[in-house]
């Protein structure tokens, strides 16, 4: 059980991976100096996740290339996808679990390789999917250890806000010393934490008050209406995960409070947005939804007319920026889209396939409204 585990550095790249990115830059008018959002979408393997070292260089070549455009000041905030935290479940783990052909046979490799400490954990699971629930809780600290060490250092070191994609964790809050810390024995919840240029995250964490089916089974359901706003040097943020996004109860709180949305969001191929939508996911859809529309629309067009780019502009937020994942994951291989919403007109990006991607987008404060 002990044997063949990934270890700090030793488990890394031969050498250091070529980077797979391009820029692609939105143009506004706006004088020098204009705050703006970065949407990052590095591009993931199962080896980014093998070690904290793995994890940190693969963003580092995103940082870099952010710094050597000069794109990187105390009002950029960074955006990355959901659940860019959620694989560190796998580090520290056999070389069989990062090779392995689907997510399934990897999850049993660290449940049989970690026996006892699985075992101890599923005996206490909380949700319907067992397995995932006890692999999540043998690792959440760890887990939130390596998230936490790597978002502060890159934050603090490119001086720059960043809204950490989303991570699993169970009842995580920030202590009074700034650390991010866990419940173990609370609820699993897909969580968000924002880093500030002094390396310290902000005591308001986001948790996804609206999963879909798949999380369901391990992941408890937020709050509703505990959106938190974050003042930035770029101005009043909220953030929202994913499928969040769709529900106006989760705009509720953000009317006349924020100036600008970010959602982190994990889609999988781009077939899935050209596909047929087959309706809300998780949850009954709001009143304002036309279920007629099931099957009859793609969800790539389901998610320009019920998610950000309409919702946001209701609760008076007319700028924002949601960021997909992207990579290749064992059986999963997302292909991460950007939407770009600009005083409440709406641009889609094409599919960042076999690549990472850096959208930069500036804010227009004082925000025009329509």
């Amino acid at each position: 059980a002990y044997t063949g585990r990934a270890r700090e550095k030793e488990f890394g790249w031969k050498e250091a991976p070529q980077p797979k990115f391009r820029i692609e830059t939105i143009q506004v008018e706006a004088p020098t100096g204009q705050p703006q959002l970065i949407a990052l979408q590095p591009y993931m393997s199962t080896y980014s996740y093998a070690t904290r070292f793995n994890f940190e260089t693969t963003l580092r070549l995103y940082f870099n290339q952010l710094r050597n455009e000069g794109l990187l000041d105390t009002a950029t905030v960074v955006v990355l996808p959901e659940y860019i935290g959620t694989w560190l479940v796998a580090a520290g783990e056999k070389e069989a679990v990062y090779s392995a052909a689907t997510i399934t046979d990897a999850m049993r490799t660290m449940a049989f390789s970690n026996l006892f400490s699985f075992a101890w954990n599923y005996l206490r699971a909380r949700g319907s999917d067992k397995v995932a629930d006890a692999l999540f809780r043998m690792k959440s600290a760890h887990m939130a250890r390596v998230y936490a060490a790597v978002f502060s250092a890159l934050a603090k070191e490119y001086q720059c806000t960043i809204v950490a994609g989303s991570i699993v964790l169970p009842d995580a809050f920030v202590d009074k010393e700034g650390s991010l810390r866990i419940r173990k024995g609370g609820p699993l919840y897909n969580t968000t934490a924002v880093f500030y240029p002094n390396g310290l995250p902000d005591t308001q964490l986001v948790k996804k008050q609206f999963p879909i089916t798949d999380e369901l089974g391990f992941t408890a359901c937020a709050k509703p209406g505990a959106v938190p706003v974050f003042a930035t040097a770029a101005g009043r943020m909220a953030v929202l995960i994913c499928a969040d996004s769709w529900y106006p109860a989760a705009y509720a709180p953000l009317q006349g409070r924020a100036d600008f949305l970010v959602v982190p969001s994990l889609a999988g191929t781009d077939s899935v947005w050209q596909s047929p939508w087959q309706g809300y996911n998780g949850a009954p859809p709001p009143a304002d939804v036309d279920t007629g529309l099931y099957r009859r629309i793609s969800e790539g067009e389901a998610w320009q007319l019920y998610s950000m780019g309409t919702r946001a502009p209701q609760a008076g937020v007319h700028q924002g920026i949601n960021v997909f994942f992207t990579g290749d994951l064992w059986d999963l291989h997302p292909q991460g889209r950007v939407l770009l919403l600009q005083n409440d007109s709406l641009r889609v990006l094409p599919p960042a396939k076999g690549k990472g991607r850096i959208v930069r987008m500036p804010l227009q404060l004082p925000l025009q409204t329509n």
